[in-house]
């Protein structure tokens, strides 16, 4: 994924901003709220007021966002199955992918591509 989210305020948090740089580094990887504060050596309470006030979304969901972006983009320009493309987003479970997906753009990634092609 080339886009990066634009953080809004013109002065923002360092902390948000490796955050957010850490996040396209490893999206294909583990990225709990957990890792990330331990990254960035911050309490997650802290760091969820943080990153809420300078993005607008919760981190867990800006994750989910940039994953579901990235799917979209494997499920029309490969021909990965749902389980390798959930795999490669850093999704441990297939299923959360799908749903995750679905709760995004209101279908399923099988249903998406399926649209798409023809």
């Amino acid at each position: 994924m080339d886009k990066k989210r634009t953080i809004n305020p013109p002065v923002y948090s360092p902390h948000v901003k490796k955050a957010v740089d850490f996040t396209y580094q490893n999206l294909n990887e583990e990225l709990s709220l957990e890792r990330v504060t331990e990254h960035l050596n911050l309490n997650k309470s802290y760091f969820c007021k943080l990153f809420k006030h300078h993005m607008g979304t919760t981190y867990t969901k800006f994750v989910n966002e940039l994953r579901i972006e990235q799917g979209k983009q494997l499920l029309l320009e490969t021909e990965l199955s749902i389980l390798d493309i959930a795999l490669a987003l850093g999704y441990n479970n297939p299923n959360y992918f799908i749903k995750a997906f679905k709760q995004h753009l209101g279908t399923t990634p099988l249903k998406y591509r399926k649209e798409r092609e023809s």
